[in-house]
């Protein structure tokens, strides 16, 4: 019996560094977050704190964001929760995403970085619709959004009550942003930019409502603020 205990524990030990084997060179572990501590939103600076809070399905807890109404004419997201006192340069993000779809079956989540401020940052989103203003890779400057990837790319499929794997690889000497979901080998969205280096991160979505899990950021450095 004793024979087969190694390849298990093996096995078990592998599994939970087959992320940092992923890594470049010099990557640590900067931040986790999995919300099981009720401080847990704390972390985040919220624009609309009656929006988010963290919830419980089973025994996994969440970070849940509501649906908003129309944002009307304003070009930006309306849900936004930006990682406190921690900028960015190089870096890889994963976590486990759900976007909720509305009554029209449209479902949608960002992930925020470089952010500056409220007015200036990039802006991905991922959504089960594409064209001009959906599921892009966005930079904002002085508050007005420009797409930066093609109307053309292939939007996402979201399923009902499923957990998604989100990866983003933010290389500033190459300027590039890579965005996976599901397949971690083939990006979903990427794009090469000059505009923004260094900023926080975060997540949100422009009106629709989602779920976030399982956070953990890699890089090389950060700056605490």
């Amino acid at each position: 019996m004793q024979k087969y205990l190694y390849p298990i524990f093996f096995l078990a030990l592998t599994a939970n560094i087959c992320p940092a084997q992923q890594l470049p060179e010099g990557y640590i572990l900067q931040y986790q977050q999995s919300f099981s501590g009720s401080k847990s939103l704390a972390d985040f600076n919220v624009g609309n704190p009656e929006s988010w809070g963290i919830f419980k399905d089973a025994n996994n807890f969440y970070l849940h964001f509501a649906g908003l109404p129309s944002t009307g004419d304003s070009p930006l997201p309306g849900n936004m929760a930006i990682l406190n006192d921690r900028i960015f340069g190089d870096f890889i993000l994963e976590a486990d995403v759900m976007p909720e779809t509305d009554t029209l079956g449209f479902g949608e989540l960002c992930i925020f970085l470089g952010v500056k401020d409220r007015s200036q940052f990039y802006c991905v989103q991922l959504a089960n619709r594409c064209d001009s203003i959906h599921h892009g890779i966005f930079v904002v400057k002085s508050a007005q959004p420009r797409r930066l990837t093609p109307v053309n790319d292939q939007p996402v499929i979201w399923k009902t009550n499923k957990w998604y794997k989100i990866r983003l690889e933010r290389d500033i000497v190459r300027r590039t942003i890579m965005v996976f979901l599901g397949d971690m080998k083939h990006p979903v969205l990427q794009v090469k930019d000059y505009e923004l280096i260094m900023g926080s991160v975060g997540f949100g979505s422009f009106i629709g409502a989602g779920r976030i899990d399982n956070i953990r950021i890699w890089a090389p450095t950060v700056i605490t603020i």
